[in-house]
């Protein structure tokens, strides 16, 4: 009784969530409570669930193009997801990722001889590009600028700061490749 009442509560969040951002595909559901900002510039695909307790949220700076978050489809995404945009985060289709996933594509200025504090300088933003059939890790930290490619396992606990090829294992801070698959062996191999 207390799981259907509970999925019943879900979905009318989800119907809730639906009429409000620029998409919400089919059979996708953002598990309550949520916190999303700026809604029309957020898409999310067909068949991708998105676990309580995320804060998905677009900055619009002046003089700036509007950053879009685009999800794409079958992703499923755990609990206390930050997703931070300053320019656009592309997350493909089939995306898998752990609780406690940080993914932005804004930093704040970091000039020490200013006379503005950090939290007034003005963002620094580069997109960010999941590519797809990527797994994330626990608590993994993905920077400005990067793209993870095709298939790719980040380690948890790791801190992106570079870019990763297709068909990669890393890990780390910052994170680096130790494996890449080699599809003659059919195996992880060291790199």
């Amino acid at each position: 009784m207390f799981l259907e009442l509970f999925e019943n509560h879900v979905y009318s969040k989800s119907l809730f969530y639906r009429k409000r951002f620029r998409n919400m595909g089919e059979n996708s559901k953002i598990w309550y409570p949520n916190r999303a900002i700026s809604k029309k510039n957020i898409s999310i695909g067909n068949n991708t669930q998105i676990l309580s307790e995320s804060r998905i949220q677009c900055y619009c700076q002046e003089g700036w193009p509007e950053p879009r978050i685009e999800i794409g489809d079958n992703c499923y995404i755990g609990y206390y997801l930050s997703l931070l945009a300053g320019a656009n985060i592309i997350i493909d289709d089939w995306v898998l990722m752990a609780s406690n996933i940080l993914i932005t594509s804004e930093t704040h200025g970091t000039d020490p001889e200013s006379d503005i504090q950090y939290m007034d300088q003005p963002l620094k933003v580069a997109p960010v590009h999941i590519k797809s059939g990527t797994w994330i890790g626990e608590k993994v930290c993905i920077m400005p600028g990067v793209t993870i490619g095709k298939k790719c396992v980040i380690g948890a606990g790791s801190i992106v700061t570079k870019s990763i090829p297709d068909y990669c294992i890393a890990v780390g801070n910052p994170a680096r490749v130790i494996k890449k698959y080699n599809f003659a062996t059919k195996q992880w191999e060291k790199c």
